[in-house]
């Protein structure tokens, strides 16, 4: 999935006073592709961003994700794919019990 973020603006809503503009804080990312900062004390700590931008964040997170499994598959292989721990030692450090 190829996405190309395209946001016209960045703006910050103060989280203090986000209760009254929160809805035209969403809209601006909705409608019109505009990130929106929340800052707290001058501080960013959260965004409002176009579902476009989460689409391509989930996608690039998804990429990366597999490239870290195989990585890792290819190393287990390349160490001749060594025996892990035994599922009933898994079940029993966590006091996991099946009837």
């Amino acid at each position: 999935m190829d996405q190309a973020l395209t946001v016209s603006d960045v703006e910050t809503v103060a989280v203090e006073s986000a209760g009254t503009s929160m809805g035209a804080a969403i809209d601006q990312a909705a409608d019109n592709k505009v990130r929106v900062l929340l800052t707290r004390d001058g501080k960013p700590v959260a965004a409002i961003v176009p579902i476009e931008d989460y689409e391509a964040l989930e996608t690039i997170e998804d990429a990366h994700d597999a490239e870290m499994f195989r990585e890792a598959m290819a190393a287990w292989e390349a160490a001749g794919r060594p025996p892990g721990i035994p599922h009933e030692e898994v079940l029993a450090e966590y006091g996991i019990a099946f009837e």
